[in-house]
This record gives structure tokens, C-alpha cells and sequence, in this order.
């Protein structure tokens, strides 16, 4: 059984649907708790406690794998050796194949935490990269509305802006999948945190 710790209801059919592309049968379960990524915004850091309490509730159903979905709490996964963050692999694959990463973010709970992870495999794979920082907190304001089309239409146009300055751009939040329909002319390549697209 594969265990979802999300911090948003939005993020249960779009991982649900990622799964079942390569498994029709495995049990899936998914978890949600927003109240520690409001938390992580309004204090500026993790709810360890209370991240360490949702895990503990979601081992008692003794998955084979738990992936939390948030990046803001990645770096509380790596303190816990049986949960996987979610935006790992894609920092291998950056790090691996680009020098020059653009990092789009709308919390700012995440910016730190990517970047401390792209660091992080640069320095593991003796590479020197350029990070290049996306601020789309702007239009984080519209997610909280639940105003999913223009928070995807102000997130492309934040990354079009810095297209010329990147070899490829790093969407380091699953919430912003829905920027891909507005990035229809965009020549460079951009990667989801959940995929490689």
C-alpha cells in the first residue's frame, strides 16, 4: 500500500491518477493535513510535532511506502528515514542535466527548502550550478481563494519572464501543474516537483 501525506484536498485525484498510469491494482490511501502548511506559512517554519504526529497516524496502516506531496516539508522527511519527499528525484534529474535551474515558488514555506535540495545534490555530484529564483508569491493569494485558473495564469506569466535567464525552470510546488496550459510558446524545458514533463 503506497500513503499520501498531502497538505491539500486538490492533490488526492491528481496523485491517484499518477499512480494508476503504472499500477491499476495497488491499494492507495491518502492523507491530508492543511493545518501544517498554514502553519509553515504564518510562522516562517516546519510544525515538526505535529508532522511527526501525522506520520505516526498514517504508520499505523502500515503502508510500504509513504511520499508526503508537500515540498515545504521536505527537509522533515529527510529526518525520518521512511518517508519519502516527493521532490527529490527531480532535483537528481536537474542537477544531473542542467547548469543554469530556474526555481518557481508560490509559498514561501518552499523557496528555502528547493533550494537547500538542489544544493544539496550539486555538492553531492561535485557540480557547480546557478539557482535562479522565480517569486510567483504573488499569486499564492489566488490558491487560497480557490482560484485555480488564475493562479496557474499568473504563475506562467512570472515564468515566461525569466525564460531568456534559464536552461530549464523547476515548478517546485505540485499545486502548480495547471501553469503547464499556459505555457503553450514556451520553448524551455520546465519539470513538475510530482513528474518529468
Amino acid at each position: 500500500m503506497i500513503a499520501f501525506l498531502h497538505t491539500s484536498n486538490i492533490h488526492i485525484d491528481k496523485f491517484e491518477k499518477l499512480v494508476r498510469k503504472f499500477n491499476s491494482d495497488i491499494e492507495i490511501k491518502h492523507f491530508v493535513n492543511a493545518d501544517i502548511l498554514s502553519y509553515a506559512l504564518k510562522k516562517g517554519k516546519t510544525d515538526s510535532k505535529s508532522f511527526q504526529e501525522e506520520v505516526f497516524k498514517i504508520k499505523k496502516e502500515q503502508p510500504d511506502l509513504i511520499i508526503c506531496t508537500c515540498s515545504t516539508y521536505g527537509e522533515e522527511c529527510d529526518k525520518t528515514k521512511d518517508i519519502e519527499r516527493i521532490d527529490e528525484p527531480i532535483a537528481k534529474f536537474l542537477v544531473s542535466n542542467f547548469t543554469k535551474i530556474g526555481l518557481a515558488y508560490t509559498a514561501n514555506s518552499t523557496k528555502k527548502v528547493s533550494k537547500n535540495l538542489i544544493l544539496k545534490m550539486a555538492k553531492n555530484n561535485n557540480k557547480s550550478i546557478q539557482i535562479v529564483n522565480c517569486d510567483c508569491s504573488s499569486s499564492w493569494k489566488y490558491y487560497e481563494n480557490n482560484d485555480l485558473k488564475n493562479y496557474a495564469k499568473s504563475i506562467a506569466k512570472k515564468i515566461e519572464s525569466i525564460e531568456s535567464d534559464v536552461e530549464v525552470i523547476f515548478l517546485a510546488q505540485a499545486s502548480m501543474e495547471g501553469s503547464k496550459d499556459y505555457l503553450k510558446k514556451f520553448r524551455k524545458k520546465y519539470i513538475l516537483v510530482q513528474s518529468l514533463e
